[in-house]
């Protein structure tokens, strides 16, 4: 990958190879890296030195060829993991990451814009006074949702009484028009949500409302239309 760290030759392969054993040689006590580590990247280092210049002779061989890809892929790994396990963060300075031709971490966090796609829900019918609702995006909304920034649900909803029935509590008294004239609200980062309803909800009519968020106050995208199902 073009936005990968490591080298895509493996000539500079080794050569940040070379560059790691030393520093991370030095460093080793100041970042807590296990003797180890160091010593078992020394020997993969060592090791995909000594293969590459039998690889690159006129000796080469099939064989040569398959230990060559054996030994750069455990070259890798070995940095690989020492990167993840033990370099990402202090107590490395941004020099640090400079001398081991790393990129400076950003500490900025990427700012997240409001929500543009628009959530809505399946609605599976469980137990007397209760629904399942399973999120998804609205059709054809989908190529704007961010993995950064579509995080969460608000989630909105009412219920109505079946006609010449007398609404209780926070029942609604009418049809809704407006997200905002649903009485219930709550907020959700989970996939899917079990809805405990009061009891004595069978047989009315829900009305539900979602919004995605981004974590700001002011961060909430459009409302998907409202869509409305008979409780069992």
């Amino acid at each position: 990958m073009s936005t990968d760290w490591y080298p895509g030759t493996r000539d500079a392969q080794v050569n940040m190879a070379k560059i790691w054993v030393q520093t991370l040689g030095a460093k080793k006590t100041e970042w807590n890296i296990p003797v180890a580590e160091v010593t078992e990247l020394g020997t993969a280092f060592s090791d995909a030195q000594a293969i590459l210049a039998k690889a690159e002779s006129a000796e080469r061989t099939v064989v040569i060829t398959a230990e060559c890809q054996r030994l750069f892929g455990a070259l890798e790994a070995k940095m690989r993991f020492i990167k993840d396990r033990y370099i990402k963060s202090p107590p490395l300075l941004a020099e640090d990451f400079v001398t081991l031709l790393l990129k400076v971490p950003d500490p900025s966090r990427t700012p997240r814009g409001v929500p543009r796609a628009q959530m809505t829900a399946e609605i599976r019918r469980s137990g007397v006074n209760m629904l399942i609702l399973a999120y998804h995006y609205t059709q054809g909304t989908e190529a704007l949702a961010d993995p950064r920034t579509d995080l969460k649900r608000q989630v909105r909803f009412g219920l109505l009484p079946p006609p010449g029935v007398a609404p209780e509590g926070t029942d609604l008294t009418k049809v809704p028009v407006k997200p905002e004239e649903l009485p219930e609200v709550f907020d959700t980062s989970r996939k899917i949500d079990y809805l405990t309803l009061p009891p004595g909800s069978s047989g009315k009519t829900a009305y539900i409302a979602i919004r995605l968020n981004n974590g700001k106050p002011d961060g909430y995208g459009p409302w998907c239309p409202i869509f409305h199902v008979i409780i069992p």
